[in-house]
């Protein structure tokens, strides 16, 4: 208990860059101070900018932030390398930790259901699928067309603009990333910043195949 209370009062700098979506929020004890999002894809060009105007329109200063949650993937190759680039670049000159979080998790975190599939944008008309089954996962995470999802299955998470079948929509966002690095944060904090690499799912793999 005592563990869990220190964790809750912890500060931390959560982004999310893993889709067309670049997301920013900061938490002090686990709430919400501020958040910037853009749904623009101008990762490379908004991140710092919202960083800067988080912490200039709050009364926390940068030094006080005890990690960085990071949405490390499946997703676009371009928005995690940014977003992994920015995140230990921030690491590493404040010397903080950072807690990589899964995406798929991140989504799989505030759905309350038994059997289902989890969906994000990847290359083309691809997705990246996740399956649960009793609200656990399936296997590992599948490259296909959403005609791969049975019509009757219920389907949440992100199209990135793509209008397929009728999904339960869950954006990402630096929200959930927060909300799962503050349920996981001694599991999942990495103070090795070297060695976090981002969940590409191998995609130049998979554009030599569907190409």
């Amino acid at each position: 208990m005592k563990d869990q209370l220190s964790v809750m009062n912890k500060n931390i700098l959560s982004i999310e860059t893993t889709t067309n979506i670049c997301s920013v929020s900061l938490f002090n004890h686990t709430e919400l101070i501020a958040i910037k999002e853009d749904s623009n894809r101008n990762h490379s060009s908004l991140l710092g900018k919202f960083v800067n105007d988080i912490f200039q329109n709050s009364d926390m200063d940068i030094n006080c932030v005890d990690a960085i949650a990071l949405s490390i993937g499946p997703g676009s190759y371009t928005g995690l390398r940014i977003g992994l680039s920015f995140a230990k670049g921030m690491a590493f000159s404040l010397n903080k930790p950072i807690i990589p979080i899964n995406t798929m998790e991140s989504i799989n975190d505030s759905i309350n259901d038994s059997n289902y599939f989890i969906i994000l944008p990847a290359y083309k008309d691809y997705f990246f699928i996740q399956e649960y089954r009793e609200g656990v996962k399936l296997n590992g995470i599948l490259f296909n067309t959403i005609d791969f999802i049975k019509d009757n299955s219920m389907i949440y998470g992100y199209s990135g603009n793509k209008l397929e079948k009728n999904i339960i929509s869950i954006n990402p966002s630096s929200i959930n990333i927060a909300n799962v690095a503050y349920k996981y944060y001694d599991n999942y904090i990495c103070h090795d910043i070297k060695s976090i690499k981002p969940n590409y799912i191998k995609p130049i793999q998979f554009k030599e195949n569907i190409s």
